[in-house]
This record gives C-alpha cells, structure tokens and sequence, in this order.
C-alpha cells in the first residue's frame, strides 16, 4: 500500500481545541498516516510563508480532514467572523476551488467534527459527503478505515448462473371440439369413481342393481369419449 499523506485543516478556536486536533494528529501517525499540521512547523512559521505552506500542504496530500466547529464554518465561507485565525479562510477557499474544478466529484476532503452539536458547520460544499465524530474509538475507526479504503463489507465473489429451460406452451388444434370433450371425459371418469364406491359399501339389492346399470352407463360414456378424443 502506498503511503498517505493527510493535511489537517481546522481553525485556532481555543488552546483546547488545538490540544484535540494534534492528539488526533499524533493518533493518525500511531496507526501509520503521516499528517501534515502547522503545529509541526518550526521557529513560528514555514520558509515560505503560511498562504504557500498551505497551497503545497493541500496540493501534496492524499486526503485533507477538515475539522470543522462553528468558528471554522464562518471563515471557511469568509465572512470575516474573528480576527485570528485568517489560515482557516484562506484554506477553506483553496478547498472550494478544488471541489469547483473537481465538479464535487471528490472524496479527498473529509469532515470531521468533535463535536455532535457541530455537524450544523460543516460547510454546505461538504454536506455531500460522509463526516466523522470523532467522539468515539467507533468514530476514529471509522475514519481511519475510510482513509485505508478498507470500508463496508467486501462483496463476495459472483457464482455460475443457474439457468433452467423456460417453460413451454402447448399448441393448440382447432375443429375436433376437445375443448369439450376433455372437460366432460373428467366428469364421467369422477362419476364413475363415486358409482365404483357407493357399489362397494352397498347391500341393498335393489340398489345395488340401480347403481350396477348406472355404472354401465358411465364406462359406456367414458369409451365413447375417450374414442373421440383419438
């Protein structure tokens, strides 16, 4: 796996806010993501200055988390809420020209909140995408995995088809009238069945001779029948 770079976007709400950003930093190079932060920079500020320090950071990395609060979303639009902090306006335009020029088709740039109440800042050029709670070791791992592409469930693999004969219809014939003899060959046939048994339980001789002459009567009805349908 080649390796990857993060650049971490976030603003300097408080010393706080700053302490969570580099632990989640320092977290990311644990498991084996190098980041890029500015609290690494040394003696105060780059050779280069912030603006192009900034430029090649978001250029040179693989994914940009952003970590968005409420004084982020106000400078990442630019409406000057603040008057430190101007990294995070500068940023924030970069990352909209990108997603411009990307047409949002772009998973580069992840939101990520510390926050629940915070998920009302991430930026509406964002909002398409999925963001992380960071509130959690769930929230990290989620992360995390989205940065190795390891998330989801892998698909299993795709058997044979298994294909079968499609049923078939019968032709039909026309002129010999089996239409109705078929339904009438199945009346007699069920007649007789119901003759054969009242003949088996009766003991009355009377009857018996009746049911005898009307069993005649339907074998006799069945060959003629079963002579027309051939």
């Amino acid at each position: 796996m080649s390796e990857i770079t993060v650049f971490i976007s976030y603003s300097h709400d408080s010393d706080a806010h700053r302490k969570r950003v580099l632990g989640l930093s320092e977290r990311l190079r644990t498991d084996g993501i190098a980041t890029m932060l500015d609290q690494y920079v040394e003696r105060g500020s780059p050779p280069e200055g912030w603006p192009r320090w900034m430029m090649n950071g978001l250029h040179a990395s693989t994914y940009v988390v952003c970590v968005f609060t409420e004084t982020y979303y106000h400078r990442f639009r630019g409406d000057g809420l603040g008057k430190h902090g101007k990294g995070a306006d500068w940023e924030g335009a970069l990352v909209t020209q990108a997603l411009y020029d990307a047409r949002n088709r772009t998973n580069r740039f992840i939101p990520v909140i510390f926050d629940g109440a915070d998920e009302q800042y991430v930026p509406e050029p964002l909002r398409a995408q999925t963001y992380y709670l960071l509130a959690s070791e769930g929230g990290y791992e989620a992360l995390y995995d989205s940065l190795l592409s390891q998330s989801g469930v892998e698909a299993g693999a795709i058997g044979e088809l298994r294909s079968k004969p499609r049923a078939v219809g019968q032709p039909a014939s026309f002129g010999r009238g089996d239409d109705k003899l078929q339904p009438a060959l199945i009346i007699w046939r069920d007649k007789l069945e119901f003759l054969l048994v009242e003949d088996a339980i009766c003991v009355d001789p009377a009857m018996k001779f009746r049911l005898k002459h009307l069993i005649d009567e339907a074998e006799a009805k069945i060959r003629s029948l079963e002579s027309g349908e051939r």
